[in-house]
């Protein structure tokens, strides 16, 4: 008998339609397991990279130290490490506890970083078992640091010293001290210096040479004194420069204009050899203009338009501002003809006392003998503390070496490098000037080009917080610019402005 395979062909059919129906049964997990392995995987490694930059910036965020740049910082540094952020979110928090010895409490910094990250799945369906069409990370660190002061890191110090001559009076509560504000500034430098520069200097002999060593009671606790310098800049309407042969040259750092008013004259300002003019009188300057030869009536047109009938050589009108800026390294003695001779002076005021001691600058120096000739420097004339922080920069700048030796040059690089300011009152003749001058960047440049330069400002017996441009200047408006009001304060104040600008990054760790 014939056996029919319909049946059997039925069923055949019928089966591959259930393997079928299995086989896509089966493969929507085994799809669902290759999605979450890819996927997975990759969130896995976009959340250890989180972690990661939440670290690193935490760490960095504690090491600047800086608020205002500290939000994109962070975000910086996690778009560097975490890829495909569809959006970012980054917060930080900052605590700052100052030190307090009474309770036991060191100064530390720390800064939390908390962020969130969202990311596009690669793979998200509603049928197969697989992440959600958005992906939310998130993750935190906390990094602190312990600041400390000098420690193993020399110092280079100037020292901005208005000897104008309202110093030259006593304190306004003169119950303080029987001193002159000067003289007590002159005491408060010397007590300072004393402290940073070696006063007792021995030899030690190492491997057969005779090495000079600091012998003070305090050189244990401080990196080697011999290395650390201090240089003064006091000021009046301008600084002084002394010559080969000790003659005082009052030396402007300003910059002036080129090509201003040519109606008057066919001299610029810079081309006028000031120098010249000091021995005369107004009188005769005027005299000069109409009955003067060709050159020489040009120069007085000019010196005549550019003090407007006053005693002051310096006026806004003639200032280049961005040029004084921008070249604010380089010492216009003795190149420029902008400077006069202190002697014989008739044309000027403001200059201070016809004398070639009145006072003078002295460059970085190791020496406490010559810090200490700041005894010997008399205060008058008027003000103009802008020549006195434009002559500080350029003198800390110069203590930068020469040579290109390795270690030399990351020895200075570590150094704290400081312009801490005196005055006593106002900008005279011309407040405008110190604010145009801070305004166009002067103090800015100073950090820029000398880095990690700290600077501080000291009223002497001033109230210095109505004064924009100073605050503007200085590094931390709330901390670095101080009224004192006799000596005590006078010396605790710089030792607290040192300590300030000394501050190093410590060590940080995470937490």
């Amino acid at each position: 008998m014939k056996r029919s395979n319909k049946h059997s062909i039925g069923s055949l059919k019928r089966q591959k339609g259930v393997a079928g129906i299995w086989l896509g049964l089966t493969l929507i997990p085994i799809i669902g397991f290759t999605f979450w392995a890819v996927e997975g995987t990759r969130y896995v490694q976009e959340y250890n990279r989180l972690g990661d930059a939440n670290e690193a910036a935490a760490m960095a965020l504690t090491i600047q130290h800086d608020p205002d740049t500290s939000k994109q910082l962070a975000e910086d540094y996690v778009r560097s490490y975490v890829r495909d952020i569809d959006s970012l979110s980054v917060s930080y928090d900052l605590e700052h506890q100052l030190q307090d010895d009474a309770l036991g409490q060191e100064e530390f910094i720390q800064y939390t970083v908390e962020t969130v990250t969202t990311h596009k799945s690669w793979f998200s369906s509603t049928f197969v078992p697989s992440f959600t069409p958005q992906v939310r990370l998130s993750g935190s660190a906390v990094a602190k640091k312990y600041p400390t002061y000098l420690g193993d890191n020399n110092i280079d110090i100037v020292f901005v010293a208005d000897f104008s001559g309202s110093m030259d009076e006593k304190w306004k509560d003169s119950k303080s001290s029987s001193n002159t504000k000067i003289k007590d500034l002159q005491l408060a430098v010397n007590e300072v210096s004393a402290k940073i520069l070696c006063s007792n200097i021995g030899k030690k002999t190492v491997d057969g040479v005779d090495k000079a060593v600091c012998l003070d009671d305090d050189q244990a606790d401080m990196a080697d004194k011999l290395n650390n310098r201090i240089a003064l800049a006091p000021f009046n309407t301008r600084t002084r420069e002394l010559d080969a042969n000790g003659q005082a040259y009052a030396v402007s750092q300003l910059r002036y204009k080129s090509g201003y008013a040519p109606e008057v004259s066919t001299y610029d300002y810079e081309e006028v050899d000031w120098n010249t003019w000091r021995t005369y009188t107004q009188f005769w300057l005027s005299i000069c203009v109409s009955f003067c030869d060709n050159s020489t009536k040009e120069q007085a047109k000019r010196v005549a338009h550019v003090m407007g009938g006053g005693s002051y050589p310096d006026t806004d009108e003639y200032i280049d501002y961005s040029l004084t800026v921008n070249d604010i390294l380089n010492n216009k003695y003795p190149s420029q003809l902008t400077m006069y001779n202190v002697m014989d002076v008739s044309l000027y005021t403001g200059y201070g006392l016809r004398n070639n001691a009145q006072f003078y600058n002295i460059p970085l120096t190791d020496s406490l003998e010559e810090i200490n000739k700041i005894d010997e420097m008399k205060a008058n004339g008027a003000t103009a503390a802008f020549q006195g922080i434009l002559t500080g920069t350029q003198l800390l700048a110069a203590g930068k070496p020469k040579s290109t030796d390795q270690d030399e040059q990351e020895a200075y690089q570590n150094k704290v490098k400081m312009l801490l300011i005196f005055s006593d009152g106002v900008e005279v003749p011309d407040p405008d000037i110190l604010k145009n001058l801070v305004d166009a960047g002067m103090c800015d440049k100073a950090r820029s080009m000398i880095p990690g330069l700290y600077i501080g400002f000291i009223g002497v017996d001033f109230d210095v917080n109505g004064i924009e441009p100073f605050k503007n200047c200085v590094n931390d408006k709330a901390t670095d610019i101080i009224k004192v009001t006799n000596l005590t304060e006078l010396i605790e104040k710089i030792e607290e402005l040192i300590k300030n600008g000394s501050k190093t990054n410590g060590f940080t760790k995470l937490y």
